[in-house]
C-alpha cells in the first residue's frame, strides 16, 4: 500500500511525510489535470475540453480513498469512520473555508449586487456541500444569469467528491460485514458503476445538468477509480510488457479529449464520451503501479509536474474567483492577461498550501483528537454558512441603495402580464398558447408572433391596441424564432438541451402557423433574436448550433411563404451587446464612473447589418411583408447608449426594458398605422 493511498484528489502530500513508497506519478497526474482545468478556464485554444481534468480528478479520489478504506479494514479488521472524516476534514475544509470567505469579502467589493447575491446563494450550498444541486436547479432557467461569472462555480465538484465521501466509506463497512470479501466488494462496486453509467448516458441524452452536476450520474467516475485499485493489486503479467504503451494511450487519451471537446461540444458530455479520459487515467494509474517511474512516469514525475500536483487543491479553490475577479475589474482582460491572472493565484495558493493546508491538516493535537476534528470541521461549516448569510443580506443592502435601485429595477423587468396567464410553454414543449387582449369584437386583430424578442415588445403592443380599440393575440415561446431556423441563443451549459430544444421549437412554429392561418389575422407581428448571429463575443460562443446568414435567409423564406395570405410586418432585431448592460451601470456606480462613456457602444459592434440584409433578401418580392425598423430610437449617431433620459434601456444583452420599450410606442404606433392604412380590416 503506498502512502498516496490516504489522500483523494485534488490532494497534496506533504514533503515531510513523503516514504519510498510514494507514488509521484499520482502527484504528477494530479499537476496534468489542475492545468488542463486552468488553461480551459483561461479559454486557451487547444485546451477548450480541459474541463476534463475534474474526470481526472473524480478517478483518483476513487482510487485513492479504495485503497485506504479497503487497506484499513484488511489490516485492521474495522474501519473508523470517525477517523476517516477527520482526515477530510482537516485536509479539506481549513482551505476551502479560507477561500471561500476572502472570495464573499472581495465580491462585496466589486461585484454587482446581482452577482454577488448569487455568489452568496452559491456559498451557502457550498458550505453544506451542495452547490452541485444549487447550479443544477439554477442553470435550467432560459432568463437566469450567466453562471460563468460565479466565482464560486468551481465548487461544484468539490461538493460532488464530498457527498462521494460520505456514502462510500459506509458501503465499505457493511459490506465488509456482510460478506468479509474483497471479491463480493469488487462486484458491489462495479456494479454500482455500471448502474450509475447508466443513468449519466442515460440523462446526458436526456439532456438537461443533471448528468453534468449530480452525484448519481458522476458516481461512475468514482466507481472506475476503485475499480482500477483493485486491479492493480492483481498481478497482471501478461500485460507487463505492454506497460509503458499502455499509460501513454491513457495519457493520449487524456489529452486527446481535452483537446477535441469544448464547452459548445459539451452537449454529448460527460456521457459515454467521458468513458475516454477517466479510462485513461485508469490505464496509467494500473501501468504505474508496478513502474511508476516508466514510461508517461518519467513525464509525470518531472519537477514541474510534481509541484503542481502539490499545488493541485489550493489552485483549483483560488483560480476560478481570480479570473472571474480579474474579468469583472477588466472586461477587454486578453489571453496573455488571464494567464497572469493565473499565474497570481498559483502564487496564492501556494501561500495557502504552506501556511494554511499544511500546518492544519498535520497538527497533532488535531490528529491525535478525530473528534475535535469533526467538531471543529462543524464549526467551520457554520462560519462559511455565516458568512454567505452575510453577503445575501449585503448583496440586497446593495441592490437598494439610491443609486442602485433603478438598475437592480431593470434586471428585474419581465412581462408580468404574459407570465402571470401563462402565455407561453416551456422550451421543452411543442404547445401553443394564445393569449388574448383588448376587444375581442375589434375590426383589427395583430398576432404578436416568435420568441422573447417578439415577447419585449408585448407591453407597447397592448397599449396601442387598448388606445385604437384593436385585439392583440399573442403566439410567442422564448428562445423559439418564428423564423424558420434553429435556436441559437443558450449559454453553454443548455447546450446538452439543445436538441431537445430545437425539436419542440419546430414542432410548435408548425402548430403556430397552423394556428395563425385559421384565426385569420389583419396583421401578423414577428419577432426574432437574430442580431447575435454572426458575433462571438465570450457571453455567446459561436458554435455549430448558430445558423449561418444564408440559413438565416432561407428561414425567413420559409415561414414567410408559410404566412401567404396574411399581411405581415418583421420587427428588425435590436442591437446585441457584447456584455449586459446593466452590469455594467452597476459596475460603473460602485467604480464611481459615467455610465454613459463606460457601457455604451458603437452601433457597428452590436448590429451587423448583414444580418437584416438577410432577413430582407428572405421576403425579396413578397408584397405581404413589411419591416418595421426601430435602430435610430435605439442608437443616435451611430452610439447606442445604455440609459437615455432616466431610462436603462436594456436589462442584460440584448432584451428591452419595459420601460424603454414604452417610450417607443409612439415610433411604433406610427409604424403600423402606416401598413395599416395599406392593407384596411376588410381586406
Amino acid at each position: 500500500m503506498t502512502r498516496n493511498m490516504i489522500i483523494p484528489a485534488p490532494s497534496v502530500t506533504s514533503s515531510a511525510s513523503r516514504s519510498a513508497d510514494f507514488r509521484a506519478d499520482i502527484e504528477g497526474l494530479r499537476g496534468i489535470a489542475i492545468l488542463l482545468v486552468v488553461l480551459f478556464h483561461c479559454n486557451v485554444p487547444g485546451f477548450l475540453g480541459g474541463f476534463v481534468g475534474v474526470d481526472v480528478f473524480f478517478v483518483l479520489s476513487g482510487f485513492l480513498i479504495t485503497g485506504i478504506l479497503v487497506h484499513e479494514v484488511q489490516t485492521t479488521s474495522r474501519l473508523s469512520l470517525l477517523e476517516f472524516y477527520a482526515r477530510r476534514a482537516r485536509r479539506l475544509l481549513p482551505a476551502f473555508a479560507v477561500t471561500l470567505i476572502v472570495t464573499l469579502f472581495i465580491g462585496t467589493l466589486i461585484l454587482t449586487p446581482q452577482e454577488l447575491n448569487l455568489a452568496s446563494h452559491a456559498a451557502r450550498s457550498a458550505s453544506l456541500h451542495m452547490s452541485n444541486i444549487f447550479f443544477d436547479k439554477s442553470t435550467g432557467d432560459y432568463f437566469s444569469p450567466n453562471v460563468q461569472s460565479n466565482p464560486l462555480l468551481h465548487t461544484w465538484s468539490l461538493a460532488v467528491e464530498e457527498q462521494f465521501y460520505l456514502f462510500w466509506p459506509v458501503l465499505i463497512l457493511l459490506s465488509a460485514r456482510w460478506w468479509r470479501s474483497t471479491n463480493a466488494l469488487f462486484t458491489l462496486l462495479a456494479g454500482l458503476t455500471l448502474i450509475s453509467l447508466g443513468i449519466g448516458i442515460g440523462f446526458t441524452l436526456k439532456g438537461g445538468t443533471f448528468a453534468f452536476y449530480e452525484l448519481p450520474a458522476r458516481a461512475w467516475e468514482f466507481g472506475i477509480g476503485g475499480l482500477a485499485w483493485f486491479l492493480s493489486r492483481k498481478k497482471l503479467h501478461a500485460f507487463a510488457r505492454w506497460g509503458s504503451a499502455i499509460g501513454w494511450l491513457g495519457f493520449l487519451a487524456i489529452l486527446g479529449t481535452a483537446h477535441v471537446l469544448s464547452a459548445m461540444s459539451a452537449a454529448s458530455f460527460p456521457g459515454w464520451i467521458a468513458l475516454i479520459p477517466t479510462l485513461g487515467t485508469a490505464a496509467i494509474l494500473i501501468a504505474g503501479t508496478e513502474f511508476p517511474h516508466r514510461g508517461i512516469g518519467m513525464l509525470l514525475t518531472s519537477s514541474p509536474l510534481q509541484r503542481l500536483g502539490t499545488l493541485s487543491y489550493s489552485w483549483y479553490l483560488w483560480h476560478w474567483p481570480f479570473l472571474v475577479f480579474g474579468a469583472a475589474l477588466l472586461p477587454d482582460l486578453s489571453l496573455p492577461g488571464k494567464l497572469a491572472v493565473a499565474a497570481i493565484s498559483l502564487a496564492v495558493a501556494a501561500l495557502c498550501h504552506h501556511y494554511i493546508e499544511q500546518p492544519i491538516r498535520f497538527y497533532q493535537g488535531l490528529v491525535k483528537r478525530p473528534a475535535l476534528s469533526v467538531g471543529l470541521a462543524a464549526a467551520v461549516m457554520a462560519l462559511s454558512l455565516g458568512s454567505a448569510l452575510l453577503s445575501m443580506n449585503f448583496a440586497e443592502d446593495l441592490a437598494n441603495e439610491p443609486r442602485m435601485r433603478a438598475i437592480t429595477a431593470a434586471t428585474q423587468t419581465t412581462n408580468k402580464v404574459l407570465t402571470e396567464q401563462d402565455c407561453y410553454p416551456s422550451l421543452e414543449s411543442p404547445d401553443v398558447r394564445q393569449c388574448d387582449f383588448g376587444n375581442e369584437a375589434a375590426g383589427v386583430q395583430i398576432i404578436l408572433f416568435g420568441d422573447s424578442h417578439a415577447m419585449q415588445w408585448f407591453n407597447p403592443l397592448k397599449q396601442i391596441a387598448d388606445l385604437n380599440g384593436w385585439k392583440l393575440t399573442t403566439v410567442v415561446k422564448p428562445s423559439c424564432p418564428a423564423f424558420d431556423i434553429r435556436p441559437s441563443t443558450f449559454q453553454p451549459q443548455d447546450m446538452g438541451r439543445l436538441e431537445t430544444y430545437n425539436a419542440a421549437c419546430t414542432q410548435w412554429r408548425a402548430n403556430a402557423l397552423a394556428l395563425i392561418q385559421n384565426l385569420h389575422p389583419t396583421l401578423v407581428l414577428l419577432g426574432n433574436a437574430t442580431s447575435h448571429l454572426g458575433q462571438k463575443y465570450e457571453n455567446l460562443l459561436a458554435s455549430p448550433s448558430q445558423p449561418s446568414l444564408d440559413e438565416l435567409r432561407n428561414g425567413v423564406r420559409q415561414t414567410l411563404h408559410a404566412l401567404q395570405g396574411h399581411h405581415v410586418a418583421v420587427m428588425r432585431d435590436v442591437p446585441y451587446f457584447p456584455y449586459s448592460v446593466t452590469t455594467c451601470l452597476a459596475r460603473s456606480v460602485r467604480r464611481d464612473q459615467d455610465p454613459q462613456t463606460a457601457c455604451n457602444a458603437d452601433q457597428s459592434i452590436v448590429l451587423n447589418p448583414a444580418v437584416y440584409d438577410s432577413e430582407l433578401a428572405g421576403a425579396h418580392k413578397l408584397s405581404h411583408v413589411h419591416f418595421i425598423d426601430m435602430t435610430d430610437l435605439i442608437c443616435q449617431m451611430g452610439t447606442c447608449k445604455p440609459v437615455q433620459g432616466d431610462t436603462i434601456v436594456y436589462r442584460d444583452t440584448d432584451h428591452l426594458t419595459v420601460a424603454f420599450a414604452d417610450q417607443l410606442m409612439a415610433g411604433l404606433t406610427t409604424a403600423l398605422q402606416t401598413i395599416l392604412v395599406t392593407y384596411p380590416a376588410s381586406s
